[in-house]
């Protein structure tokens, strides 16, 4: 009892020491800035109940309507189409390792858990029965993944190895049975730290060593996130923060509350700052590596959370006074070195302390510039032209000004006084004993109209005014610059690298060199909020332009792409007003740049702004792919494609669209593919680039930020277009041999018809050799033997005649024989028919038959005449040699073939009608035909009978 009184005693004076030294502390720890991500809808308010950020810049979260992935402007559903996971599933947790993706799974209804690892790359689902609920996926100093169960074990996963168990620390002595785990968390020397709901426990070698418990547990939320610093352990919960010292697990700061908080690591070794958001239940973090930026989900979209600059109240602060300047028409901002901030509006001139407004005068300060630390001369809008004011009294004065009503719009300094613009003049300011300046005229040219902006560069004066851009050069000589030939307001200058930027009246910004050349142009498509360009100001790259339709940043390592910046809180004002000529203010003291319009005041971070800027290594990374082919359906998505090295485009993808993703900072990227040629393409960041009808092939597809030069940080891929079957090698190579084989066979072709025709000719001068010559042979014989006998003889006439008609009959067939017009079988059975009839009417009986020949209707020249002659010669003989023969004619075209059999009857053998020179013509044209021929004379009949092929 004596030793527990004695524990307790130096843990309450513990107690009260450390809240003793270490509130003070605490209240003097920065803000904490919130910044809303603007989500695609529906997901800008929707609950993200577990988020993770990748390597690659990807954003996994969990919604209550399944698994999701955002690439920084477009978000697209998680699916691995498997059962055991749709993609409306509500993991406990999810987390991107190498090529893996893992998901952590409770079962309700048995309180089981269990681990799935998706392999992107072979799409394989691998899963692990868990002891208890998974928790809080890293990757350790190794490279390993880790984490923890609730039952106290500890795992570990590698691309080799896969899943193993390598720690139980509910073996280990001061173990506690029955608390579970909720969070643990490892220090930069490897220590871990464990915490159940009730205390925080350090590991060591075999044993646990425990805190003293936290708040009462019935205050006391999850602990949902814990991270180390060199001195402190800190526990962020549902509801608040403890912070335990890391040597002696004490606690020595909690702060609870029933609203929401968040909290970020101060410095080293000191306590982190804690931030109250309103109507808000944060569900998870995680830190955007690299950077002092996190993420947080939250019931109600994604913050970006980073430590601030701001003091407690100074969020507070800022909104009253863009509340007080809200609809008020700024024309001047400044603060001065006591922190106070002048306003210069239509209204009057204000100053806020902080926390109260004052109307200084009624004056319209128009511009202002900073005598001494508490002296400030303002141009006035009319009037009389200037005052002086005392920024520690804010007591006034009108400077005397002897010459005539002066409004000013411009003051910069000068060797020991200023130069102010007015309309048509410009003033030098000397000051005088009693405090005041002399105005005296430097510089009067009515062609100069109203001055608008002055700038000294390379010690010529150049100034912008509603009628151009002028230039005095060192030795005074002014002289017009741009526009020439015309009149253009400018409002504003800003020097480049290599030449101006000029805020035009209506012309965008104009960029222009020494001699008054344009050489770029931006307007309103190319991302310049308004056509009228009032106020420039410049941050290390960065050009920001105030102008009719707000505020533009511009990033001139990138060849001045916009950059992306989100919605202002209402603290920071209104970044889509109008913005006022000369209403802008570099406010050091604060980090911003203060801008001023026709809706009051906007104010920018210039830390935030610095960190938007493009960076020269900035990677671009493939988000998605989608293929789309000749069907009804839409194109499909594959989102794990960022680690594949070739894009291949198959047969039948008539659409490819390629999204490219990167720093939220990006807005456009460049791409080009080397073999269709070298110039760069541009695009916006969240626009698809689509591919059509690339011709098969390899190409090599270069994607980069315009702010990046180093090939080394760019995208490259490989893009195959993979051919046709008729548009590959191979196939060409088959074409060309079958071309070829075509080529020869109608070489082929083309050869046997000369053949045929020189055939056909031999035939036809054979015929009329064999058919004609004879018969004229005989003719001429006849008339020899009549000139010779000088008189007239009746039977060398007959014979004549009987030759005559008998070599016209043999042209006839030859004629008949060569016409096309007759290459069917029904003329030659005609023919056939009227030759019999003629030759053997009265002297034999005959018989005609055809069978088959139906569905025949041509039949081949060759063919045809050949089997008329064999006909006609046998024919010929039946009525030579025989006397009063039956003659059977048949035409038989079966399946075996077509035979041609000519019969006849026979009294006695007659050696002629089968022997002799007229046998040998029909075997000679049966070969031609590719035919047989057999002749058979037996038991009295005599036949001839063709064979070839069916028809």
């Amino acid at each position: 009892m004596q030793r527990l009184f004695f524990r307790r005693t130096f843990c309450y004076l513990f107690g009260i020491s450390v809240f003793i030294c270490v509130t003070p502390r605490a209240s003097a720890q920065k803000s904490i800035a919130v910044r809303t991500i603007a989500l695609p809808k529906p997901f800008d308010h929707a609950e993200i109940k577990h988020l993770m950020l990748d390597g690659d810049g990807f954003l996994w979260f969990v919604t209550n309507q399944g698994i999701w992935r955002f690439d920084g402007t477009d978000v697209q559903p998680v699916d691995i189409h498997n059962a055991v996971l749709p993609q409306n599933s509500v993991p406990d947790g999810i987390y991107r390792y190498h090529n893996f993706l893992f998901f952590s799974l409770r079962d309700v209804p048995t309180d089981t858990y269990q681990v799935l690892c998706y392999n992107i790359g072979n799409k394989n689902l691998k899963q692990y029965k868990m002891p208890g609920r998974p928790i809080n996926y890293m990757t350790g100093k190794g490279g390993s993944l880790q984490f923890m169960t609730s039952d106290g074990s500890r795992w570990m996963f590698t691309d080799e190895d896969g899943l193993k168990q390598t720690d139980k620390y509910f073996t280990y002595k001061g173990w506690v049975k029955g608390d579970g785990m909720e969070y643990y968390t490892i220090d930069a020397n490897g220590n871990t730290y464990l915490f159940s709901h009730k205390k925080a426990g350090l590991v060591k070698k075999d044993s646990i060593i425990w805190s003293l418990p936290a708040a009462p547990l019935q205050k006391l939320a999850f602990v949902k996130q814990a991270y180390c610093d060199s001195k402190y352990v800190f526990a962020n919960c549902g509801n608040g923060l403890v912070v335990y010292d890391k040597n002696s697990l004490q606690i020595v700061y909690e702060r609870l509350d029933e609203t929401y908080g968040l909290s970020l690591p101060g410095k080293d070794g000191e306590l982190p700052v804690f931030k109250i958001i309103n109507d808000l239940r944060i569900q998870d973090m995680c830190k955007k590596t690299g950077t002092n930026q996190t993420l947080v989900g939250t019931d109600k979209g994604l913050l970006e959370i980073s430590p601030s600059d701001e003091g407690p109240g100074e969020t507070d602060q800022q909104q009253l006074i863009v509340d007080f300047f809200k609809d008020k028409s700024i024309r001047s901002i400044y603060r001065s070195s006591n922190k106070k901030l002048y306003v210069g509006t239509y209204q009057g001139h204000f100053v806020c302390d902080g926390n109260t407004f004052k109307r200084i005068n009624g004056n319209i300060a128009y511009t202002v510039q900073p005598v001494n630390q508490n002296m400030l001369l303002a141009g006035m809008e009319g009037g009389t032209g200037f005052y002086l004011l005392n920024t520690r009294t804010d007591e006034w004065h009108l400077n005397p000004n002897p010459l005539r009503t002066t409004g000013t719009t411009k003051i910069i300094p000068y060797n020991n006084g200023f130069l102010t613009g007015s309309s048509g003049y410009i003033y030098y300011l000397t000051a005088l004993l009693n405090g005041d300046y002399k105005i005296s005229p430097w510089l009067s040219d009515a062609n100069l109209g109203l001055i608008k902006d002055l700038k000294f560069i390379n010690g010529d004066l150049w100034i912008a005014s509603l009628r151009g851009l002028f230039k005095v050069d060192k030795s005074g000589n002014e002289k017009k610059i741009y526009p020439a030939g015309r009149t253009l307001g400018c409002y504003a200058i800003l020097k480049a690298n290599d030449g101006l930027w000029i805020g035009t009246n209506g012309e965008g910004l104009v960029k222009i060199d020494a001699a008054g050349k344009v050489t770029r142009q931006i307007h309103f498509n190319d991302g310049l909020a308004g056509e009228y360009v009032y106020s420039l100001f410049q941050l290390n790259n960065l050009v920001i332009a105030g102008t009719s339709g707000g505020v533009n940043i511009f990033d001139q390592s990138s060849g001045m792409q916009p950059l992306a910046i989100p919605d202002l809180p209402s603290s920071d004002g209104n970044l889509y007003q109008e913005i006022n000529h000369s209403a802008v203010f570099d406010d050091t003291a604060k980090h911003k740049i203060i801008f001023g319009g026709t809706q009051g005041l906007t104010f920018l971070d210039k830390d935030y702004l610095r960190s938007a800027a493009g960076k020269p290594n900035d990677r671009v990374n493939l988000s998605y792919i989608k293929k789309g082919y000749n069907t009804s359906q839409p194109p499909a998505t594959d989102i794990f494609v960022s680690n594949q090295g070739v894009i291949e485009i198959l047969p039948g993808n008539t659409f490819t669209g390629l999204k490219f993703s990167g720093p939220f900072n990006q807005k456009y990227i460049l791409f080009r593919i080397k073999e269709l040629g070298s110039a760069w393409q541009q695009r916006k960041l969240s626009e698809e680039v689509s591919l059509f009808a690339i011709p098969p092939g390899k190409y090599t597809l270069q994607v980069r930020f315009p702010s990046v030069t180093d090939q080394r940080f760019w995208l490259i891929k490989t893009i195959v277009a993979v051919p046709r079957f008729y548009q590959t090698w191979f196939f060409k190579v088959i074409m060309a041999f079958f071309i070829g084989i075509g080529i020869y066979i109608a070489w082929l072709w083309r050869a046997r018809q000369i053949r045929k025709q020189h055939l056909l000719r031999t035939t036809i001068a054979s015929d009329l050799h064999d058919e004609i010559g004879s018969a004229l042979t005989r003719i001429s014989l006849s008339s020899e033997l009549m000139n010779i006998k000088k008189q007239m003889d009746t039977k060398i006439v007959e014979r004549i005649s009987t030759d005559s008609k008998s070599a016209i009959a043999s042209i006839s067939d030859i004629i008949w024989s060569v016409d096309a017009r007759n290459d069917n079988k029904d003329d030659l059975i005609l023919r056939m028919k009227a030759h019999a009839s003629n030759m053997l009417e009265g002297l034999a009986t005959i018989n005609f038959e055809v069978h088959g020949l139906e569905n025949v209707v041509n039949l081949p020249q060759l063919v045809r005449q050949n089997i008329y002659l064999i006909f006609k010669e046998a024919i010929n003989n039946i009525a030579k040699h025989n006397v009063n023969p039956q003659v059977w004619i048949i035409l038989n075209n079966q399946l075996t073939g077509m035979t041609v059999t000519l019969k006849n009857t026979i009294e006695q053998r007659q050696k002629a009608a089968f022997i002799g020179q007229g046998l040998k013509n029909m075997e000679m044209r049966a070969k031609r035909m590719k035919a047989s021929l057999d002749v058979v004379n037996e038991d009295g009949i005599f036949s001839i009978t063709i064979k070839m092929k069916r028809w």
